[in-house]
């Protein structure tokens, strides 16, 4: 089992997992670029993105920060970049390495406060945004339900329904979410439209439970929840993103206030409608772009099936390279162990092989592991008689702009990155992505797979080549198939299609056929593989953690953690990570089996001793 390192960085990760569980660590991005107010391009040892905050975490090492040991100059720079972060709104939070180490329970209580509330997801801001449109109810309410019911068939997913003052606007959206049919949330800004809500849903949806939000009361059998934006946003942690399908906004012109956006950009659900008064074809339009932007975005699946983005189609190149002792903190692999095991002339070989056996002449963005990397892959190509550059955040402004617009007017067919391109950067003509760089973020992957999936003339399908080292479990990078929950794997196939094209494809390989875009990879295999997709992270969000199954049943940690050493609770789930252990539970167990019975055991004993 690979050893984690104890460099400051490293330690507020294993704090990190300790303090959310390991799961959780994915969402945190090492090493983050972004460019201070003057275009200088600097470094967050670790962000945290969701869709409506941002988190910069800094471990300032004394010797290093102190302005007495660093002089002046160096530290009025770093109150530079400080203001920075706080002028492009990052919330930002600073620990020294001496804190991490000795005052290691204070770091984590002051992490759970700073991140109170916070759900951890994926930003998604490199996906097109959800399709939404204007509604005029007039006196006929059946006309704007039909209109409704015709905008989600084609594919929209946000409607903004204008009316006059006692057009009946709430019995529209109650009856249009009655025949959607999802549990529903219906939010105003005040008490009495909560009432007045509560009223009209239990008339109109006589079968459905309908619950007022309280904190005191129990919503998890509710149907319908209605409440207020302000008893919401205060509460998002007591749901999930994807409690809810149907979301309606009542007096949506109030949602320009934070809470709302909050709110929106939180809640995953299928269809989201705003009702509004206003009257105004201008003010409406910038409220429904209000509503897109403050909405989830459509995920990646949804925006390729429905055309926004190209499809992708699917390399697995196989490496001799063994990643089992590779130490990682649970957030990012140990840069010195990548380095050692990776930046080797023969993987860059194949690297470089694989591009000009299967996709010549093609403009393709390699990931690097660092700018090293990046350098020499670089140089590996241009071996090749491959016009290709190396890309970073440490290369002087006008360098990098140079380098970009080469690749951009096609003078540069190769880009080697390893940071600048995760994000902000777009480029249509990439058509191709090698994941040289193995990284067990999924934020990460998600943002590099983003730099190709845009649309450009002749560009059939995004393709990607991934790497796959020798790894365990634990340490296993993520992949295209991982990442997707996809089991089969055929060189070369559609991995991410509109329907009809998966099922085009398929039906030609079944009749014996070559499907010209795999022809053209020189690649022909008609058998699929099984792919081992397990990724303990995925399945540990949906259990409950040691931490969390304590909460539940009013015990403290160390009793989990020895009733399962006793041998009398047998986790679902085991993560050994550094030197820690991760135990987690399906979540009906709770109520049953072995962990009831210790319970009750343990109840029975206390109140003996009582």
């Amino acid at each position: 089992m690979p050893l984690q390192s104890s460099a400051p960085e490293d330690v507020f990760a294993q704090i990190f997992c300790e303090t959310f569980g390991p799961e959780s660590a994915q969402y945190l991005v090492p090493q983050y670029p972004f460019q201070d107010i003057y275009g200088k391009g600097r470094f967050i040892d670790y962000a945290l993105r969701t869709n409506w905050e941002q988190f910069a975490f800094e471990i300032d090492s004394v010797f290093y920060h102190a302005p007495d040991s660093i002089g002046l100059e160096k530290w009025e720079d770093d109150l530079l970049r400080q203001n920075s972060l706080v002028q492009n709104r990052w919330r930002v939070f600073r620990w020294t390495d001496r804190q991490l180490a000795q005052e290691r329970e204070r770091v984590q209580e002051e992490l759970l406060l700073f991140l109170q509330g916070t759900r951890f997801v994926v930003r998604d801001d490199y996906l097109p945004l959800q399709r939404a449109t204007l509604v005029e109810l007039h006196e006929h309410q059946q006309e704007a339900l039909a209109n409704l019911a015709q905008l989600r068939q084609d594919g929209v997913t946000i409607a903004l329904l204008t009316h006059a003052q006692g057009m009946g606007k709430t019995r529209v959206a109650v009856e249009d979410a009655r025949r959607v049919n999802q549990r529903t949330l219906f939010l105003a800004h005040t008490r009495e439209l909560v009432e007045q809500a509560d009223t009209a849903f239990r008339r109109h949806w006589p079968e459905a439970s309908v619950r007022v939000f309280d904190r005191t009361q129990n919503i998890r059998g509710a149907t319908v929840v209605v409440g207020t934006i302000q008893g919401i946003a205060g509460n998002l942690r007591l749901f999930r993103p994807d409690d809810f399908g149907y979301m309606v906004i009542d007096e949506a012109h109030h949602a320009t206030a934070e809470t709302y956006q909050r709110v929106i950009g939180y809640f995953r659900t299928r269809f989201l409608l705003g009702l509004t008064a206003t009257p105004f074809r201008a003010d409406n339009a910038s409220v429904l772009q209000l509503f897109q932007n403050m909405a989830h975005r459509m995920s990646l699946e949804d925006a390729i099936k429905g055309g926004h983005l190209v499809p992708i189609r699917c390399v697995r190149v196989t490496t001799n390279i063994d990643m089992r002792d590779v130490r990682f903190n649970g957030v990012k692999y140990n840069s010195r162990d990548l380095e050692v095991r990776l930046i080797v002339r023969e993987r860059d070989d194949l690297i470089v092989k694989t591009y000009m056996d299967h996709t010549p002449g093609k403009r393709a963005v390699a990931f690097c592991v660092n700018v090293r990397h990046a350098e020499s892959l670089a140089e590996a190509f241009r071996a090749r008689g491959v016009p290709a550059q190396a890309v970073s955040g440490g290369l002087a402004s006008q360098e990098r702009k140079a380098r970009l617009l080469d690749y951009h007017a096609g003078h540069t067919l190769v880009l080697c990155a390893c940071d600048l391109l995760n994000e902000g950067w777009d480029s249509p003509e990439t058509e191709v992505l090698l994941m040289a760089r193995p990284t067990l973020s999924r934020v990460v992957y998600l943002q590099q797979i983003g730099r190709g999936t845009r649309k450009s003339p002749g560009k059939e399908a995004l393709i990607v080549f991934d790497f796959v080292d020798n790894a365990t479990m634990v340490n296993r990078s993520i992949s295209l198939h991982s990442l997707l929950g996809k089991k089969e794997y055929r060189p070369g196939e559609l991995v991410l299609a509109p329907d009809d094209a998966i099922r085009e494809e398929q039906e030609r390989i079944a009749a014996g056929e070559k499907p010209e875009a795999i022809l053209s990879l020189n690649l022909w295999v008609k058998d699929l593989e099984v792919v081992d997709i397990l990724d303990w992270r995925k399945e540990a969000e949906e259990m409950l953690s040691a931490a969390r199954l304590s909460i539940e049943l009013g015990v403290d940690r160390t009793t989990i953690s020895n009733w399962v050493t006793s041998g009398k609770v047998e986790p679902d789930l085991i993560v050994p990570l550094g030197n820690n252990t991760y135990y987690y539970f399906r979540p009906e167990r709770a109520s049953t089996g072995s962990i009831s019975d210790c319970r009750r055991s343990r109840l029975r004993r206390a109140k003996r001793l009582s």
